[in-house]
């Protein structure tokens, strides 16, 4: 199975990179599964699925895998809830209603922090009152910052370790942590070991695939490769469109099942 990550690798700022929908196209007749992930809890599932399909992509909503969905897996498998305060955007506070969990900051049992575009000094307050009262912390993803710079969840996770010194983080759901792997062999009845991961970034993308044994694409698109650290991709491509021929599954010396 070939995972790819979204924001940077197939796309930035809403506009595809070249190749991508002929990769796709490409993939879409072979017999290789593919499916697309994100750690961005803007929205839910349904309007990613909305918006990948309005940019051209061939898929199905069953591709389509975010951190707003991972959260839930990862709440409910640890018994949190269901009154929850969630720091995140009013799509991501429907989803989490969507999944049964109660939005609410008087009888919020934890408090989970999204990548909130629509924070504002009232949330921030409440959500802080919260965690100096002690409840527990979880997050949707560990991102400090969003592509296009924007300021992301785990900014906010900082934030809140400083407010109150010694807080820990007690469940982290999107890359490159376990619920989101979990989410996706469930639903596609795959091994991890069995999956290619495709994306731009070190500490999330290949981080995430060397956590669980998965091999590794690294793509650059036209950006200087950055420091890989302990990091070792299994393969750097210089742009997502090279994925087509030079580095097809075919091509590299990975096991595809």
């Amino acid at each position: 199975m070939i995972l790819f990550d979204l924001d940077g690798t197939l796309y930035l700022d809403g506009k595809l990179f070249p190749g991508v929908i002929e990769l796709l196209e490409k993939l879409r007749r072979s017999s290789l599964q593919y499916g697309f992930l994100t750690n961005n809890s803007t929205i839910g599932p349904e309007d990613y699925y909305q918006k990948l399909k309005a940019l051209g992509l061939p898929l199905s909503q069953e591709n389509v895998f975010t951190s707003c969905e991972a959260s839930s897996l990862m709440l409910k498998t640890l018994g949190i809830g269901p009154h929850i305060y969630v720091l995140g955007t009013a799509k991501f506070r429907q989803f989490m209603q969507s999944e049964g969990f109660i939005h609410c900051y008087e009888k919020a049992q934890a408090l989970l922090v999204g990548f909130d575009t629509e924070l504002d000094y009232r949330k921030l307050t409440e959500a802080t009152r919260l965690v100096l009262k002690g409840l527990p912390l979880y997050a949707s993803h560990p991102d400090p910052i969003c592509p296009g710079d924007l300021p992301d969840a785990g900014m906010l996770l900082e934030y809140f370790k400083a407010a109150k010194p010694g807080t820990i983080i007690q469940g982290i759901a999107g890359k490159p942590h376990r619920w989101i792997v979990e989410l996706i062999e469930n639903r596609f009845q795959v091994h991890r070991s069995e999956i290619i991961m495709v994306g731009d970034r070190i500490n999330t993308d290949m981080r995430f695939a060397a956590n669980f044994g998965m091999r590794s694409i690294l793509v650059l698109n036209g950006i200087e490769q950055p420091e890989l650290g302990d990091i070792r991709p299994d393969c750097i491509a210089p742009h997502i469109r090279q994925l087509l021929d030079q580095y097809w599954p075919e091509n590299l010396p990975l096991r595809v099942s």
